[in-house]
């Protein structure tokens, strides 16, 4: 398991790069067009349905699983810690179990969608032209899909552990 995280922890920092570059490419992006139109009274042509229909997903959704991984997010943990380490284990599993169905479901709509609005070729009119943004559709349900592995693996981690814990590389047994 220690290799297979390993290689999953390259996939996320992968969409944390990508993340982080997206997010870089908006702020350049919002301070052009906000430069634009107080200096010169123009703006970029369709730089709020870019910024809506491809910059937003690919800042948010790449990094989701890295920042679940990361505890960032808020979880239960403040509320179950003073219970006995066997109740906490417990209740750990069955909200991961819980998370686990919830994401797993996000991932299964994310993609009926994104294969909707492929078949559709999704798009935007910008300057006559008609701009598909269907590709990017589909990194909501690969973000949901990787933070269903992470999960996946605090589940496996859980079940080989007396300690309940919610990071994969803390006192990590393999």
């Amino acid at each position: 398991m220690n290799k297979a995280y390993k290689v999953f922890e390259h996939i996320k920092l992968g969409g944390l790069i990508l993340s982080g570059s997206t997010i870089f490419i908006m702020m350049l992006f919002i301070v052009a067009d906000v430069i634009l139109r107080n200096l010169l009274n123009a703006s970029l042509l369709g730089s709020y349905e870019i910024t809506q229909y491809f910059l937003m997903p690919l800042a948010f959704f790449p990094g989701l699983a890295f920042a679940y991984s990361s505890g960032i997010m808020p979880r239960i943990e403040m509320f179950v810690v003073k219970l006995k380490t066997r109740h906490q284990h417990n209740i750990f599993m069955m909200l991961l179990v819980l998370e686990l169905i919830l994401f797993l479901l996000l991932t299964f709509y994310g993609l009926q969608y994104a294969l909707i609005g492929t078949q559709e070729t999704l798009g935007f009119s910008m300057k006559g032209t008609i701009i598909s943004y269907y590709p990017i559709l589909y990194f909501v349900p690969l973000g949901f899909l990787l933070l269903s592995i992470e999960i996946l693996f605090l589940i496996i981690k859980n079940a080989h552990t007396k300690e309940p814990t919610l990071s994969v590389n803390k006192n990590s047994q393999y």
